[in-house]
């Protein structure tokens, strides 16, 4: 199988991808600023309540996946990095979630909060959908199937990741400068996540695995009331698993025998 490399944009595709993208980050937030929607969505029980997004967002990925697949040619295997042999998958997962380790360390030493009933939804389904939608389909799919720049398509996607946040209260209460100064830290780790990712090559598995996990430590090891930009073990905590990630999957090419795609960024 010959190896392509991304050239000229197509543009065509690269539309049909940002379009859906917008779409799926701006339509849970309009319906979210809608009294009716408000009063519909928290009438239902939690469980239902908290997946109502994410599913939005899958079901656009599906949408998307599908159309821009009936636009590439049939030699182009793009692939969002899910469907691999188990074992390639396995590999990823658990190298992901073995640097995500450095934050339980730094953890242990950090006031305790409460484990609420969402971590499961606040750890896991992030990790799961977010990385799907943002790092699978946008950022991925915009370099092997619309030929994007990979730091072009990278700074692109993180940016709007980061943004996507300020649907948050918890975000918007917070004061200008430091909400800038965390939007800033959300976007480096999109970007990151996305080198990881294009570095894997394309094993969307071990950025599933690495959000999961720091978010996992964060919610169980580290108090959410204080500001991670005051707090220097909490900054540290969450930039040494990254940079694990990076060393390992990228420097050290742990996944280099996992090619899902002929398309290479």
């Amino acid at each position: 199988m010959t190896e392509s490399k991304p050239g000229t944009i197509r543009y065509p595709i690269a539309m049909v991808i940002l379009a859906l993208f917008v779409v799926g980050i701006v339509v849970p937030i309009v319906l979210h600023q809608q009294q009716w929607y408000k009063d519909w969505m928290y009438s239902l029980p939690l469980d239902i309540r908290v997946l109502l997004h994410p599913a939005m967002r899958m079901v656009i990925t599906v949408v998307g996946w599908f159309i821009v697949r009936s636009m590439v040619s049939e030699g182009e295997n793009i692939n969002m990095g899910l469907r691999m042999p188990p074992i390639h998958a396995l590999n990823a997962f658990m190298i992901g979630f073995a640097c995500s380790l450095a934050m339980l360390a730094f953890g242990l030493f950090s006031v305790p909060n409460e484990v609420r009933y969402t971590l499961i939804y606040s750890t896991l389904l992030p990790g799961l959908t977010e990385e799907i939608f943002y790092r699978a389909f946008a950022f991925g799919l915009l370099i092997q199937a619309a030929r994007m720049n990979l730091w072009t398509a990278a700074i692109t996607t993180a940016i709007v990741f980061s943004l996507a946040h300020l649907v948050r209260s918890d975000v918007r209460a917070m004061p200008t400068s430091e909400m800038i100064g965390w939007l800033a830290m959300l976007s480096a780790g999109g970007l990151f996540f996305a080198w990881i990712y294009a570095r894997a090559p394309w094993n969307l598995w071990v950025v599933i695995a690495l959000h999961a996990g720091m978010n996992l430590w964060w919610d169980i090891l580290f108090d959410n009331d204080a500001s991670p930009l005051n707090n220097m073990l909490m900054t540290i905590a969450r930039i040494i698993p990254v940079g694990l990630a990076v060393y390992f999957v990228i420097f050290r090419g742990v996944l280099r025998s996992s090619e899902p795609s002929t398309i290479h960024a």
